[in-house]
């Protein structure tokens, strides 16, 4: 009931529908004959705007569904690229544990010389 009197109110055929009823009022009073030509008239017009209402309304719901689908699409590309850059980091991870394993598992005699700057970062590493 809300939206017919708001569609009456700020709508061009709204207003054109009220002026048809205050027309038919007074026919009613002045020219009874007119009084439910313009009754019709005033009530097709109010039918109009309900219905010009609807539709604006119903463009409105259409343009925010798209662009929440629009969003949801988005939002789940991105999710998938953190998923691929997550399982990149845990595969890199994974390795550099197999080799930090098997270096610091590997017996004192594969050690040889190696060059004071190289050891520290080397050993800094543990």
């Amino acid at each position: 009931m809300l939206v017919l009197a708001l569609a009456l109110v700020w709508t061009p055929i709204g207003i054109g529908a009220l002026i048809a009823v205050a027309a038919a009022v007074a026919a009613a009073v002045y020219m009874p004959r007119l009084a439910l030509p313009l009754a019709c008239v005033a009530v097709m017009l109010g039918g109009a705007a309900y219905v010009s209402a609807l539709q604006a309304d119903l463009g409105a719901a259409r343009r925010e569904r798209d662009e929440a689908k629009a969003a949801a699409a988005t939002a789940a590309r991105g999710t998938k690229a953190v998923e691929g850059v997550a399982a990149k980091a845990a595969s890199r991870a994974a390795a550099n544990r197999a080799i930090r394993d098997q270096v610091v598992t590997a017996p004192a005699s594969d050690d040889g010389p190696v060059a004071p700057v190289l050891r520290d970062v080397l050993e800094g590493g543990r």
